[in-house]
């Protein structure tokens, strides 16, 4: 009975699997002989001689790999070490968050991006690797322009091609402008990760500027020419006073000073806003705060501005004047807005 179960595979291909299996995780001589052979009888009288069986292969495999070793636990377990078994915790996070990125910011149907999440995956822990894959297994129901505009843009950077595109800058002209961009880096938005494009903007600025990827229309690479990522560009200087992706690129920053009450202070003592100032605490409770902000051309921090909104009233903004003042003007308007009776929906839908 054992020699025909055994028959059912050849012991090279036993070795490759066995071998493949120990690249995974860790197996104990029952567990491989389980997989092996799933159709065996546990504890049948052919099942010792599978086990023994496997048992040889495994000493075979610890002649032929380097990387083959046998854990001291009872009962005894076998790997074979690789980044993925002996992957670090902090290397662990950092490929699944690049996964998950992946996942919300490029869910298109095309093949590429299930292969990206395939490759990142294939290098977790088989037990945080099926979990993962269970959470991704709507990919490509969900489409976007940034999706669509992701090969172009992978491409024109890897392979060191300018992007020609067309785009409308909020707050400007209201009309689409055609710019050709030499990409530097790739960049995802620390908050709600959208991906933006920075890099020299050949056209107009003639300078590093920044561009997000789903506001980028019409999309096309100038395979024709090329271009050097300047040894000058530094990503870290460039993003530095950054509250999201859009660095100082030459213009002033703004020193912005908060006062948070105390039913948002706890949040702001959590930390993970590296770019706020040691929190200064108040007798009442109260936090104070300062950041650094890039402006824009109109002298405001718009990066930073709907951050400080999304606080409503739990945040006072005590600086600069300008700054303030904006800052009571929106909280106004928005005020005023809520005074104002909906229109109602048509029936059997949505405006």
């Amino acid at each position: 009975m054992t020699h025909r179960v055994l028959e059912t595979l050849p012991k090279a291909e036993r070795l490759f699997r066995l071998a493949a299996l120990l690249r995974e995780g860790q197996f104990s001589v029952r567990d491989l002989a389980l997989r092996l052979y799933p159709g065996a009888l546990v504890g049948g009288d052919g099942w010792p001689g599978i086990e023994r069986a496997v048992q040889r292969d495994l000493e075979v495999l610890e002649r032929l790999e380097p990387e083959f070793e046998c854990l001291n636990v009872r009962p005894p377990r076998y790997r074979i070490r690789t980044h993925r078994t002996t992957l670090h915790p902090v290397s662990l996070l950092a490929l699944y968050s690049a996964a998950r990125l992946m996942y919300h910011r490029a869910p298109g149907n095309r093949l590429h991006h299930q292969e990206a999440l395939r490759q990142l995956t294939a290098w977790l822990p088989e037990r945080v690797r099926e979990v993962a894959g269970r959470g991704m297994e709507d990919i490509g129901k969900r489409r976007s322009r940034e999706s669509m505009n992701l090969e172009h843009v992978g491409g024109a950077w890897a392979d060191g091609h300018p992007l020609r595109f067309e785009y409308r800058k909020p707050g400007g002209s209201g009309r689409l402008r055609t710019n050709i961009v030499e990409t530097y880096l790739i960049e995802a938005h620390p908050v709600n990760l959208d991906l933006y494009v920075i890099g020299q903007e050949t056209t107009y600025h003639h300078a590093v500027r920044t561009f997000k990827l789903s506001r980028m229309q019409n999309v096309r690479v100038l395979r024709e020419q090329s271009y050097a990522i300047l040894e000058t560009f530094d990503p870290a200087a460039f993003l530095h006073s950054a509250w999201g992706v859009v660095g100082a690129q030459g213009n002033h920053t703004m020193t912005v000073r908060l006062r948070f009450r105390p039913d948002a202070a706890y949040r702001i003592l959590e930390g993970g806003y590296a770019q706020l100032s040691e929190p200064f605490r108040n007798p009442d409770g109260t936090i104070d705060t300062t950041v650094q902000a890039p402006v824009d051309a109109t002298g405001l921090p718009r990066e930073l501005l709907p951050w400080i909104l999304g606080w409503g009233p739990r945040v006072q903004v005590l600086g600069p004047p300008e700054l303030r003042g904006h800052w009571q003007r929106e909280l106004r308007a928005a005020a005023e807005n809520a005074e104002v009776e909906p229109a109602q929906f048509p029936e059997g839908g949505a405006a």
